[in-house]
């Protein structure tokens, strides 16, 4: 079972070797390793929830970037994303 800490507030970092960071009201920032990737996302009005925009999950940043990502792949990040969200005790839309 993965364990999560926050080392500054917004990033949640994974004992499965992922995180993830919120970089405000939109957007937030998963990493893997030495791969990221950003992801569109927006704060809802419903309190502590955030809706993640999938279609925007393309493709890894560079140097990483020559490869789109494969479904299973992109269903892999969303539950990280997911499970970082749970921790925290807030709510994941995907849209």
């Amino acid at each position: 079972m993965s364990e999560f800490h926050s080392p500054r507030p917004n990033l949640y970092v994974s004992s499965d070797g992922f995180s993830v960071e919120v970089m405000g009201r939109v957007g937030m920032r998963y990493a893997e390793g030495d791969r990221t990737m950003a992801i569109d996302s927006e704060v809802l009005a419903v309190p502590r929830t955030m809706a993640l925009i999938s279609s925007s999950m393309r493709a890894w940043e560079p140097p990483n970037d020559g490869v789109a990502l494969t479904p299973e792949e992109r269903a892999r990040i969303i539950a990280n994303i997911r499970r970082a969200f749970d921790w925290q005790g807030a709510d994941l839309q995907v849209m």
